[in-house]
């Protein structure tokens, strides 16, 4: 009996973990039907931006590559669109770069969490 139902058990637990791994796979089906495929001529009709191996030591040449970055974000945007945009494009060392458009003045918080670009004052 007890060598039973440590079997039903296992047996249990197998089918649960399987269960569980599958719900990755789940989801991904369901999210490409909600999210059509993107056709290559909606990406060939977007500029590409060239992206340096390492920033400009210069914080204005720097930021000229940030600011063009969140060009379609708007005026104020948060830190985390702001993120999430360096790294897709493949910038190196974004969170660096972050805090040092802050620490320079160049990035200012607006309130609420948002942020905006200022001039660099010589």
């Amino acid at each position: 009996m007890a060598g039973a139902g440590a079997c039903i058990v296992l047996a249990g637990l197998t089918v649960l973990s399987f269960l569980i791994s599958m719900i990755p796979r789940l989801t991904a089906f369901f999210e490409e039907k909600a999210h059509p495929p993107v056709e290559k001529s909606e990406i060939a009709a977007k500029p590409k931006m060239i992206v340096p191996e390492k920033l400009p030591e210069d914080l204005d040449a720097a930021s000229t590559i940030y600011i063009a970055l969140t060009e379609d974000l708007g005026e104020n945007f948060s830190l985390v669109d702001l993120h999430r945009k360096s790294k897709e494009l493949g910038l190196p060392h974004p969170h660096l770069s972050i805090n040092r458009f802050r620490e320079g003045g160049v990035l200012v918080s607006v309130g609420d969490g948002r942020f905006s670009w200022q001039p660099i004052s010589n």
